[in-house]
């Protein structure tokens, strides 16, 4: 019993640190994106869809 309270500890401080490091990842690469997003032509999200029909 004891030795599954550990266990589920350490998973739970693994899963802390895994995601603090995701988030400052993500705040690392936020200008980036934001570029990446400007550099794309407007076309690609606003050509609605294809109204189609005969």
């Amino acid at each position: 019993m004891a030795s599954t309270m550990v266990a589920v500890g350490l998973t739970i401080a693994a899963a802390g640190f895994a995601g603090r490091y995701v988030l400052q990842a993500v705040k690392h690469m936020e200008p980036q994106v934001k570029q990446v997003f400007q550099s794309l032509p407007k076309s690609a999200f606003s050509g609605g869809y294809y109204r189609g029909g005969g």
